[in-house]
């Protein structure tokens, strides 16, 4: 699959960004500032030099006896790549300066790579000593006109030697990364030759290994953390490939969407491979495989006995039925309430009556005759006519909105670990902490007894279980140093924390007041509500849409009969 497979798809991404196939007739079409065509512009014939004019001397020198004179940049920002950077590879640029009339060197442009080379000991740095005198920090009222002039240069100088660079973009970086992976480096020799931190080599060379991400990259508005997770999906698969298109698509029509559309892909890959086991080792045991909605004359065998003269009641057991010719499995892959994927096998029997099986249990009539005991006439769980068309779409929806929720719930909890890691509280924290204090649910002291599980997960603690264990609880202990802000930040964790263990598949359906008050929240805070999340909070669009009782279901009624908990755990 090449990057122009992705435009195939109806309904893509034609028209989000104008960008040329060839990267080289991007480069040499490219222009600066206005549409005036590059060739009008005219260097400054006042600033032109002659080509045989001084620039300056370069010399080697102690960085500790450099002067750094006035400059405009006060924020040093010396970061730890950049102090690494200098500690092993030294100054690569040389530091601009100027000579005083007691011979010291003052610097003009590259106060930054001096205070860091002073910082770790190098001992020497290029320095380019160009004509003229420093400036000085004199108040403008005692300069003469000539001296302001050399101030204003100076002041513009220092201004244009970073406002007019551009950093190096993310498909440079991953092109550039891809050659040295090339070169037979590997991501964390990169990391440490390069000093960029290890995490984000990690995703640079992700991509880089990817030539689809990397082409989508180059192509299309996608953040470099979106080209990762489209390289995690370019597995060569027809899966992969439809997942490929999905995200691109997502990435730059609705990006709000993008992880939610992520998770969903993961989860549901990840069900399809331990699906796919399992049919192997089903039809590897002769077993013929069914659809459970649709399954004809087949039925259960939790709702057989082996044969009419088995007492009622008796099951019939998979072992039991294993020489019966009419074998049949249906498997299906379910989230429990920990949203770990689990394999929900249920055995059939294709034709009960015709291979002497009868319903489980013997009903009598009125008159004490015994009857129901066909397998065909029996009304349990597999019986034909068990569900009508529309009870089996209600079903399939609740099915496939159960598990969007699961999907939702990861990404969920990991935009809640970085909202949480933050040091300032959001804005209406106060009004959202002391409405949930005053609201007083049950959801906030079941957490409280249980420990705060849930907010020790997004603060990245261990469960440590019961309060009542007497054991030192984490965020008792963070809060025992805690600034201000990070006590309410804190404190959001403990109520949002219990608000997020007390939602669960039925929040979709059946949202109570405290669930919509948690969602409205953490939207109004800027996480992305997912579709199946939209649900639980009331539509700004319809006056009055309070979800009342009268409007929710019990968990069994609209939903049609529930097989296994699915609808409902």
């Amino acid at each position: 699959m090449t990057i122009t497979d992705l435009t195939q798809d109806t309904d893509n991404i034609a028209n989000t960004a104008a960008v040329p196939d060839d990267p080289a007739v991007a480069s040499d079409t490219t222009t600066a500032g206005d549409s005036n065509d590059i060739e009008n512009l005219e260097a400054d014939p006042s600033v032109t030099s002659r080509p045989d004019a001084e620039i300056g001397v370069l010399v080697a020198v102690d960085p500790r006896i450099l002067v750094v004179g006035v400059n405009v940049r006060r924020d040093l920002a010396l970061d730890k790549p950049f102090l690494r950077s200098i500690a092993e590879r030294g100054v690569r640029e040389p530091i601009i300066a100027r000579r005083a009339a007691d011979g010291a060197l003052v610097v003009r442009k590259g106060k930054r790579r001096t205070v860091a080379a002073v910082e770790v000991g190098r001992a020497s740095v290029p320095v380019l000593v160009e004509p003229g005198s420093p400036d000085t920090d004199d108040v403008p009222d005692g300069l003469d006109r000539a001296a302001r002039e050399m101030r204003v240069e100076r002041i513009v100088d220092q201004l244009e030697e970073n406002q007019h660079r551009t950093g190096t973009s993310d498909t440079d970086e991953v092109h550039a990364h891809q050659q040295l992976l090339d070169l037979g480096l590997t991501a964390g020799q990169i990391a440490r030759r390069t000093h960029v931190p290890t995490a984000r080599v990690k995703v640079t060379t992700a991509v880089a290994r990817s030539e689809l991400a990397a082409a989508v990259l180059d192509r299309y508005e996608v953040t470099l953390d979106q080209a990762a997770v489209i390289a995690e999906f370019d597995d060569h698969t027809d899966a992969g490939t439809d997942a490929v298109k999905v995200l691109t698509v997502t990435a730059a029509k609705n990006p709000a969407q993008f992880d939610h559309v992520a998770q969903k892909l993961r989860d549901e890959r990840a069900d399809a491979a331990l699906l796919a086991e399992a049919v192997v080792d089903l039809t590897g045991q002769g077993l013929e495989l069914i659809d459970p909605d649709q399954p004809g004359d087949a039925r259960q065998i939790s709702g057989l006995r082996p044969s009419e003269e088995t007492p009622s009641g008796t099951e019939l057991t998979a072992e039991a039925h294993t020489g019966c010719p009419g074998r049949a499995a249906s498997v299906e892959v379910r989230r429990g309430f920990d949203r770990q994927p689990q394999l929900r096998i249920v055995h059939w029997c294709l034709h009960p009556d015709m291979h002497g099986h009868a319903a489980r249990w013997t009903q009598l009539n009125a008159g004490g005759d015994r009857t129901g005991t066909s397998a065909a006439g029996n009304g349990g769980a597999g019986s034909a006519g068990a569900l009508s068309e529309e009870e089996k779409a209600q079903r399939r929806l609740v099915i496939a909105n159960n598990r969007e929720w699961d999907s939702a719930t990861t990404v969920r909890r990991q935009w809640l670990r970085t909202f949480l890691a933050r040091k300032s509280p959001p804005r209406n924290a106060a009004v959202f902490i002391a409405a949930t204090l005053g609201r007083a649910g049950h959801d906030l002291r079941r957490a409280m007894e249980s420990g705060h599980p849930t907010a020790l997960e997004v603060l990245g603690h261990d469960p440590v279980g019961s309060v009542y264990t007497g054991r030192p609880h984490p965020i008792t202990e963070a809060a025992a140093t805690a600034s201000p802000q990070r006590a309410t930040q804190l404190t959001l964790a403990v109520l949002l924390g219990a608000a997020e263990d007390a939602t669960n598949r039925q929040t979709w359906r059946s949202p109570e007041p405290g669930h919509r008050a948690y969602f409205t929240a953490l939207r109004d805070w800027g996480y992305p509500l997912s579709p199946v999340e939209q649900l639980v909070v009331p539509d700004p669009d319809q006056p009055g849409d309070d979800r009342d009782d009268a409007e929710r279901t019990d968990g069994s009624g609209d939903a049609g009969p529930v097989q296994d908990g699915e609808a409902s755990s």
